[in-house]
Protein backbone atom coordinates (compact mmCIF):
# COMPACT_ATOMS: atom_id res chain seq x y z
CA UNK A 1 0.00 0.00 0.00
CA UNK A 2 1.17 4.04 -0.90
CA UNK A 3 0.27 6.94 0.20
CA UNK A 4 -0.76 8.50 -3.12
CA UNK A 5 -0.34 12.24 -3.62
CA UNK A 6 -4.26 13.74 -4.70
CA UNK A 7 -5.78 16.42 -5.58
CA UNK A 8 -9.62 16.78 -3.90
CA UNK A 9 -11.82 19.65 -5.32
CA UNK A 10 -15.17 20.50 -5.74
CA UNK A 11 -18.52 19.14 -3.66
CA UNK A 12 -21.72 16.82 -4.68
CA UNK A 13 -21.27 13.04 -5.97
CA UNK A 14 -17.64 12.01 -6.39
CA UNK A 15 -15.84 11.07 -8.80
CA UNK A 16 -12.31 9.61 -9.30
CA UNK A 17 -9.93 10.42 -12.45
CA UNK A 18 -7.16 7.37 -12.77
CA UNK A 19 -4.76 8.77 -15.23
CA UNK A 20 -2.39 6.62 -17.47
CA UNK A 21 1.39 5.25 -17.28
CA UNK A 22 3.77 8.12 -17.58
CA UNK A 23 1.40 10.99 -16.73
CA UNK A 24 0.21 13.02 -13.57
CA UNK A 25 -3.28 14.03 -12.20
CA UNK A 26 -2.18 17.37 -14.07
CA UNK A 27 -2.96 15.38 -17.22
CA UNK A 28 -7.27 15.89 -16.62
CA UNK A 29 -7.14 19.74 -16.09
CA UNK A 30 -9.86 19.80 -19.02
CA UNK A 31 -12.35 17.17 -16.74
CA UNK A 32 -11.06 18.66 -13.29
CA UNK A 33 -12.29 22.19 -13.96
CA UNK A 34 -15.56 21.32 -15.68
CA UNK A 35 -16.50 18.81 -12.65
CA UNK A 36 -15.84 20.32 -10.02
CA UNK A 37 -18.59 22.62 -11.09
CA UNK A 38 -20.72 20.06 -10.12
CA UNK A 39 -19.25 17.41 -8.28
CA UNK A 40 -16.72 16.50 -5.88
CA UNK A 41 -13.87 15.43 -7.93
CA UNK A 42 -11.07 13.15 -6.94
CA UNK A 43 -7.24 13.09 -9.04
CA UNK A 44 -4.49 11.02 -8.10
CA UNK A 45 -0.65 10.04 -9.20
CA UNK A 46 0.12 6.71 -9.81
CA UNK A 47 2.46 5.18 -7.36
CA UNK A 48 5.99 6.44 -9.37
CA UNK A 49 4.27 8.96 -10.70
CA UNK A 50 4.05 12.54 -9.81
CA UNK A 51 4.28 13.27 -6.28
CA UNK A 52 3.49 9.75 -5.01
CA UNK A 53 6.28 7.68 -3.73
CA UNK A 54 8.27 5.21 -5.95
CA UNK A 55 8.61 2.06 -3.88
CA UNK A 56 11.17 -0.60 -5.06
CA UNK A 57 9.40 -2.66 -7.56
CA UNK A 58 8.04 -4.80 -9.62
CA UNK A 59 4.11 -3.45 -8.89
CA UNK A 60 1.03 -5.14 -9.82
CA UNK A 61 -2.05 -4.55 -10.69
CA UNK A 62 -3.83 -5.46 -7.54
CA UNK A 63 -1.11 -2.42 -5.89
CA UNK A 64 -2.56 0.09 -7.84
CA UNK A 65 -6.15 -1.04 -6.96
CA UNK A 66 -5.24 -1.35 -3.21
CA UNK A 67 -3.69 2.30 -3.57
CA UNK A 68 -7.08 3.73 -4.67
CA UNK A 69 -9.00 1.78 -1.85
CA UNK A 70 -6.77 3.24 0.21
CA UNK A 71 -7.22 6.84 -1.09
CA UNK A 72 -10.77 6.55 -0.84
CA UNK A 73 -10.61 5.25 2.40
CA UNK A 74 -8.50 8.25 3.24
CA UNK A 75 -11.33 10.94 1.90
CA UNK A 76 -14.19 8.86 3.64
CA UNK A 77 -15.64 7.89 0.33
CA UNK A 78 -17.51 5.06 0.01
CA UNK A 79 -18.21 4.90 -3.41
CA UNK A 80 -17.55 7.23 -6.80
CA UNK A 81 -17.79 7.09 -10.74
CA UNK A 82 -14.53 5.59 -11.71
CA UNK A 83 -13.27 7.39 -14.70
CA UNK A 84 -9.52 6.22 -16.40
CA UNK A 85 -7.56 6.38 -19.14
CA UNK A 86 -5.50 3.54 -20.42
CA UNK A 87 -4.14 2.30 -17.31
CA UNK A 88 -6.20 4.28 -15.75
CA UNK A 89 -9.23 2.50 -16.81
CA UNK A 90 -7.56 -1.02 -16.43
CA UNK A 91 -7.26 -0.03 -12.64
CA UNK A 92 -10.74 0.85 -12.31
CA UNK A 93 -11.83 -2.42 -14.27
CA UNK A 94 -10.07 -4.25 -11.44
CA UNK A 95 -11.39 -2.18 -9.14
CA UNK A 96 -15.15 -2.48 -9.79
CA UNK A 97 -14.62 -6.24 -10.33
CA UNK A 98 -12.83 -7.03 -6.93
CA UNK A 99 -14.60 -3.51 -4.63
CA UNK A 100 -18.40 -3.73 -6.74
CA UNK A 101 -19.34 -1.44 -3.44
CA UNK A 102 -16.90 0.90 -4.18
CA UNK A 103 -17.67 1.67 -8.46
CA UNK A 104 -20.74 3.46 -8.65
CA UNK A 105 -20.48 3.67 -12.50
CA UNK A 106 -17.13 3.26 -15.02
CA UNK A 107 -15.67 4.83 -17.53
CA UNK A 108 -13.04 3.11 -19.66
CA UNK A 109 -10.51 5.10 -22.11
CA UNK A 110 -8.45 3.50 -24.27
CA UNK A 111 -7.76 0.96 -21.28
CA UNK A 112 -6.20 -2.49 -22.13
CA UNK A 113 -7.50 -5.47 -20.20
CA UNK A 114 -4.22 -7.51 -20.73
CA UNK A 115 -1.19 -7.40 -21.57
CA UNK A 116 -0.40 -7.65 -25.86
CA UNK A 117 2.91 -7.95 -25.25
CA UNK A 118 4.24 -9.27 -21.95
CA UNK A 119 7.80 -8.93 -22.93
CA UNK A 120 7.48 -5.32 -24.51
CA UNK A 121 7.11 -3.96 -20.93
CA UNK A 122 9.20 -6.42 -19.48
CA UNK A 123 12.21 -4.89 -21.63
CA UNK A 124 10.49 -1.35 -20.93
CA UNK A 125 11.41 -1.97 -17.39
CA UNK A 126 14.75 -3.05 -17.53
CA UNK A 127 15.69 -0.15 -20.40
CA UNK A 128 14.11 2.68 -18.02
CA UNK A 129 16.00 1.29 -15.28
CA UNK A 130 19.18 1.39 -16.85
CA UNK A 131 18.87 4.47 -19.46
CA UNK A 132 16.42 6.53 -17.83
CA UNK A 133 12.83 8.01 -18.94
CA UNK A 134 14.29 9.03 -22.55
CA UNK A 135 13.68 5.40 -23.36
CA UNK A 136 9.84 6.00 -22.83
CA UNK A 137 9.71 9.71 -24.09
CA UNK A 138 11.36 9.70 -27.38
CA UNK A 139 8.32 9.89 -30.02
CA UNK A 140 5.82 10.06 -27.34
CA UNK A 141 3.87 12.95 -29.13
CA UNK A 142 2.75 11.05 -32.37
CA UNK A 143 1.82 7.67 -30.41
CA UNK A 144 -0.09 9.48 -27.56
CA UNK A 145 -2.00 11.96 -30.03
CA UNK A 146 -4.07 12.02 -33.31
CA UNK A 147 -1.81 13.67 -36.06
CA UNK A 148 -3.84 16.71 -35.98
CA UNK A 149 -3.09 17.06 -31.94
CA UNK A 150 0.22 16.45 -32.58
CA UNK A 151 0.89 18.81 -35.53
CA UNK A 152 -0.02 21.87 -33.47
CA UNK A 153 0.07 20.68 -30.07
CA UNK A 154 -1.41 22.88 -26.93
CA UNK A 155 0.55 24.13 -24.28
CA UNK A 156 -0.99 21.03 -21.79
CA UNK A 157 -0.24 18.36 -24.52
CA UNK A 158 3.03 19.63 -24.43
CA UNK A 159 3.78 19.46 -20.89
CA UNK A 160 1.94 15.96 -20.50
CA UNK A 161 4.87 14.98 -23.23
CA UNK A 162 7.67 16.93 -21.66
CA UNK A 163 6.57 15.52 -17.83
CA UNK A 164 7.66 11.91 -18.61
CA UNK A 165 11.26 12.94 -18.91
CA UNK A 166 10.81 14.15 -14.73
CA UNK A 167 9.19 10.80 -13.49
CA UNK A 168 11.37 8.52 -11.60
CA UNK A 169 12.50 5.94 -13.36
CA UNK A 170 11.82 3.26 -10.45
CA UNK A 171 8.48 4.03 -10.10
CA UNK A 172 7.54 4.39 -14.01
CA UNK A 173 9.50 0.31 -14.35
CA UNK A 174 7.63 -0.77 -11.67
CA UNK A 175 3.99 0.26 -13.47
CA UNK A 176 5.26 -1.37 -16.63
CA UNK A 177 6.01 -4.78 -14.63
CA UNK A 178 2.25 -4.06 -13.51
CA UNK A 179 0.93 -4.14 -17.12
CA UNK A 180 2.96 -7.20 -17.94
CA UNK A 181 1.16 -9.02 -15.51
CA UNK A 182 -2.19 -7.62 -16.01
CA UNK A 183 -5.17 -10.01 -17.90
CA UNK A 184 -8.66 -9.56 -17.10
CA UNK A 185 -10.14 -11.95 -19.31
CA UNK A 186 -11.63 -14.24 -16.69
CA UNK A 187 -12.49 -11.31 -14.29
CA UNK A 188 -14.20 -8.46 -16.34
CA UNK A 189 -17.74 -10.42 -16.79
CA UNK A 190 -17.83 -9.99 -12.98
CA UNK A 191 -18.33 -6.36 -13.12
CA UNK A 192 -21.86 -5.04 -12.48
CA UNK A 193 -21.72 -1.24 -12.37
CA UNK A 194 -22.65 0.72 -15.70
CA UNK A 195 -19.78 0.77 -17.96
CA UNK A 196 -19.37 3.15 -20.60
CA UNK A 197 -16.06 2.00 -23.20
CA UNK A 198 -14.74 5.04 -25.05
CA UNK A 199 -12.23 4.65 -27.51
CA UNK A 200 -10.46 7.07 -30.05
CA UNK A 201 -9.78 5.17 -33.65
CA UNK A 202 -6.65 7.09 -33.97
CA UNK A 203 -5.28 5.34 -31.14
CA UNK A 204 -1.38 4.14 -31.75
CA UNK A 205 -1.81 2.34 -28.27
CA UNK A 206 -4.11 0.60 -27.07
CA UNK A 207 -6.09 -1.72 -29.93
CA UNK A 208 -9.58 -1.75 -30.60
CA UNK A 209 -9.63 -5.28 -29.49
CA UNK A 210 -9.47 -4.14 -26.06
CA UNK A 211 -12.74 -1.89 -26.12
CA UNK A 212 -14.61 -4.27 -27.93
CA UNK A 213 -13.54 -7.03 -25.09
CA UNK A 214 -15.06 -4.38 -22.67
CA UNK A 215 -17.95 -3.79 -24.47
CA UNK A 216 -18.93 -7.58 -24.91
CA UNK A 217 -18.11 -9.24 -21.76
CA UNK A 218 -19.53 -6.36 -19.50
CA UNK A 219 -23.04 -6.56 -18.72
CA UNK A 220 -24.62 -3.64 -20.15
CA UNK A 221 -21.18 -1.72 -21.49
CA UNK A 222 -22.24 1.09 -23.59
CA UNK A 223 -19.04 1.80 -26.20
CA UNK A 224 -18.61 5.39 -28.18
CA UNK A 225 -15.87 5.15 -30.80
CA UNK A 226 -14.36 9.06 -31.42
CA UNK A 227 -13.32 9.35 -34.92
CA UNK A 228 -9.89 11.13 -35.15
CA UNK A 229 -9.11 10.54 -31.72
CA UNK A 230 -5.92 9.63 -30.07
CA UNK A 231 -4.69 7.62 -27.27
CA UNK A 232 -5.15 10.85 -24.64
CA UNK A 233 -8.24 11.99 -26.18
CA UNK A 234 -9.29 13.59 -23.11
CA UNK A 235 -6.81 16.54 -24.41
CA UNK A 236 -7.93 16.45 -27.57
CA UNK A 237 -11.88 16.95 -27.29
CA UNK A 238 -12.67 17.76 -23.67
CA UNK A 239 -16.21 19.28 -24.67
CA UNK A 240 -17.37 16.35 -26.42
CA UNK A 241 -16.26 14.08 -23.76
CA UNK A 242 -17.69 15.91 -20.92
CA UNK A 243 -21.06 15.57 -22.84
CA UNK A 244 -20.43 12.03 -22.95
CA UNK A 245 -19.56 11.88 -18.67
CA UNK A 246 -22.17 13.64 -17.77
CA UNK A 247 -24.42 11.48 -20.17
CA UNK A 248 -23.44 8.51 -18.17
CA UNK A 249 -23.89 9.60 -15.06
CA UNK A 250 -26.94 11.06 -15.27
CA UNK A 251 -28.25 8.21 -17.33
CA UNK A 252 -27.47 6.33 -13.50
CA UNK A 253 -29.45 9.05 -11.76
CA UNK A 254 -26.15 10.25 -10.20
CA UNK A 255 -26.83 13.89 -9.91
CA UNK A 256 -25.14 16.80 -8.52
Amino acid sequence: MTALAYSDEGSGPAVLLAASLGTTRAMWEPQRSRIREERRVISFDHRGHGESPSPAGPYTLADLVTDTVTLLDSLSVESVDVVGVSLGGTVGLALAADHPDRVRSLVTINSPVFADEPEFWRRRAIAVRRDGMTVASNGLLSRWYSPAAAATPSMLVASTVSGVDRLDPEGYAGCCEAIAGTDLRDRIGEVRCPVLVVDGLADAVVPAHHAELIAATVPGARRVRLPGAGHLLTQEGPDELHELLTGHWNHQGVTS
